[in-house]
């Protein structure tokens, strides 16, 4: 019994110095794997997200339940000056839970964006406007050509100031 009380411990003492070390260093997401904490120059002013447009994809930090960040790389769009982020859905998934970020947002709707090297602390907020979406829809199809997600699988959140 103490031996096993003392893997125990030592497992617990190495998470929280793993999650120490990655807290410093970041361990952004790469192209389809999953990160934790987003490093970078803190922008906290007002934003034209113009800039944005140049950018094929940017990074979102989310904060689930569990209280460790969880980042991903997603599409952006601008439209009418604002900033919205992309999510589709594979048909069968619902929304927000079907994927870890979105239902992340909904929990929590603080976010950390990357985009560059330059970090901004948002919201994110669903848009649930049909009419909003649709024009969301097609800004998505002139940045992204090549989607081809359906429009009933494309989801979109509003980027606001905390």
């Amino acid at each position: 019994m103490k031996l096993l009380l003392k893997v125990v411990e030592a497992l617990v003492a190495l998470a929280v110095l793993a999650l120490v070390v990655f807290s410093i260093i970041g361990l952004g997401p790469q192209q389809h794997r999953p990160g934790l904490w987003l490093k970078g120059d803190p922008v906290a002013s007002p934003v034209d997200w113009a800039f944005t447009d140049k950018y094929p994809t940017i990074m979102v930090e989310t904060h689930p339940w569990y209280m460790i960040p969880h980042a991903v790389t997603i599409y952006c769009i601008t439209y009418n000056g604002s900033l919205y982020l992309h999510s589709d859905f594979a048909p069968g998934l619902k929304f927000p839970e079907g994927k870890s970020w979105t239902a992340a947002i909904a929990h929590n709707p603080s976010i950390r964006l990357k985009i560059g090297n330059q970090v901004f602390d948002r919201k994110a907020v669903a848009v649930t406007d049909p009419a909003e979406s649709a024009a969301l829809y097609q800004a998505t199809h002139k940045k992204y050509p090549d989607d081809k997600t359906p429009a009933s699988n494309v989801y979109f959140f509003h980027v606001l100031p905390r």
